[in-house]
């Protein structure tokens, strides 16, 4: 299955026979893994193994844990950082590691792990000795080029998986909805397995685990479905239970907390928008990015698919600082409303010159009050988001901002709107400005750590809006870009906006990563 040559240093060199289909980045941490002597198997789901080598789906890999102290740095050299999950998602000895692959854009997710950690959803609370076992019984594939876990011992803990997953509530439904029949990922991965091993390697297998192993070789022989699996849960629980972390009232109690926190979490993201940790985040420090530029330069498409590839893995807050009508708060809209129903134009009949004259005096009034109440609410607003943001940074969050606040320009481009009235003889009117300036101040003391400037020809940016910005203010838009200067610490990236789409994002994904602590 394999060559293994001296090399030096004592590292060992492996000749691969023809592997399959591998992103650039996988192929090199297996290569460094074979070279450096590591010993590791992937673990489960290889009947699906090219979505894992292709990054469609995570690494789940078993490495020994004597030999953390060399994985360790090897993974950091190779570009790999370790991000953490939440409380109510982190389960004992087994580390997220996670890459950026430069050729494809994709995102690479490692689960390391170090023991073999099983059980509850939400909890996982067994931890079986069997890691120096499955790893000396490792198989070659010879399709990819890598280790796996041999078909006996993965049909085995595919059966031993799902009998410690099963929840109460689980076994209330089957018997409610007589589904007991597995089916789409589960059924297959069953069948791909049992056709790629024999009774006696299961036996033996089982020989392995369970000091009496011939009742769970019964059921294995026996179809595969929930009901046979329930048969198994009682028998492996009482197996197990010396190798379990807690009892079984207070694993039920913890797995229900972790669900509720969850589900609450995850509501509270979704109605407030706060930042709060879902997924992984960065324990060194999280990172701001701003990307800023005139209509049709791309920003919100750029945004969208850098959310989209990081956030599949990681957690991404997300906040908008323009004030534009479809990020409107609620504030916002209801003086949007306010704007149609009081100045709403009304055509009498018959009206004298001096009431319309007395008439619109008033509607331009209340318009300029609504006017200055509509601007402090974007100040406001826009304090708020940088709070946010610093807190998410805090956090460990990757922080993606579609535009970002600026008091160079004055009117537009995220720029103060009420500045003019700084010079007025109203008081009231000085004390508006100098609020609203306040925010815009806080905004440059918090800047970004990477801003991305995209500029285009206004021509280009007008075919692809031709019915957004007028070309005049699209001109002064994309000049004054150009012209607001960012504090030190900001990294400031100009980018040519007409290059295709591809190469932008292949260029400001590797850039966040490489700035990623």
């Amino acid at each position: 299955m394999e060559k293994v040559t001296s090399g030096p240093s004592s590292k060992r060199q492996i000749e691969t026979i023809t592997p399959g289909s591998k992103l650039a980045l996988i192929q090199k941490l297996f290569d460094a893994l074979h070279e450096y002597g590591i010993k590791y198997c992937h673990w489960k789901s290889n009947e699906h193994l090219y979505a894992s080598m292709t990054a469609d789906t995570d690494l789940d890999v078993l490495f020994s844990q004597k030999q953390i102290e060399i994985l360790m740095p090897l993974l950091k050299r190779l570009g790999f950082k370790l991000f953490k999950a939440p409380k109510q998602k982190h389960y004992k000895d087994i580390e997220d590691f996670i890459a950026l692959d430069f050729s494809s854009g994709k995102i690479i997710h490692l689960h390391a792990h170090f023991k073999l950690t099983l059980g509850e959803v939400y909890l996982k609370s067994y931890q079986l000795n069997l890691e120096d076992t499955i790893l000396s019984s490792r198989v070659f594939d010879k399709t990819f080029g890598i280790y796996r876990i041999a078909p006996a011992f993965e049909l085995t803990l595919l059966y031993v998986r799902l009998a410690l997953k099963l929840r109460n509530r689980d076994i209330l439904k089957m018997y409610l909805t007589n589904e007991i029949l597995y089916t789409g990922n589960t059924l297959n991965e069953y069948n791909w397995l049992k056709q790629r091993c024999t009774q006696e390697e299961i036996k033996a297998v089982l020989k392995q685990i369970f000091y009496d192993y011939f009742p769970v070789y019964e059921i294995l022989m026996k179809d595969f479905n929930r009901m046979e699996i329930l048969k198994l849960s009682g028998f492996i629980k009482k197996e197990f239970k010396n190798q379990r972390s807690v009892s079984s009232l207070h694993a039920n109690i913890l797995r229900w907390q972790r669900e509720i926190l969850l589900k609450v979490y995850k509501k509270c993201f979704s109605l407030l928008h706060l930042p709060i940790i879902l997924k992984r985040i960065n324990p060194r420090g999280g990172l701001i990015v701003a990307v800023v530029g005139a209509d049709g330069s791309g920003k919100s498409t750029i945004i969208a698919n850098i959310e989209s590839a990081f956030g599949k893995k990681i957690d991404v807050y997300n906040i908008y600082f323009g004030s534009g009508d479809g990020h409107r708060s609620w504030m916002r809209k209801i003086i949007a409303n306010l704007k149609k129903t009081i100045l709403r134009p009304k055509i009498p009949k018959q009206r004298v010159e001096s009431k319309k004259s007395q008439a619109e005096k008033k509607k331009g009034f209340l318009s300029s009050v609504l006017k200055f109440i509509d601007a402090l609410i974007i100040a406001s607003e826009k304090r708020k988001n940088l709070k946010l943001m610093q807190a998410a940074k805090k956090n460990g969050m990757l922080v993606i901002c579609d535009r970002f606040p600026q008091n160079q320009i004055m009117g537009y481009n995220d720029g103060p709107l009420l500045q003019h009235l700084s010079f007025s003889k109203n008081m009231v009117l000085r004390i508006i400005a100098k609020k609203e300036a306040r925010s815009y101040q806080f905004a440059t003391n918090n800047p970004p750590d990477i801003l991305f400037k995209l500029i285009a020809d206004a021509r280009l940016l007008n075919e692809r809006k031709p019915n957004g910005t007028p070309m005049q203010i699209l001109e002064a838009k994309i000049e004054s870009t150009k012209k607001i200067q960012w504090a030190e610490c900001c990294k400031v990236i100009t980018m040519d906006a007409a290059q295709p789409l591809e190469k932008l994002l292949s260029t400001i994904k590797k850039e966040i990563w490489n700035a990623l602590p």
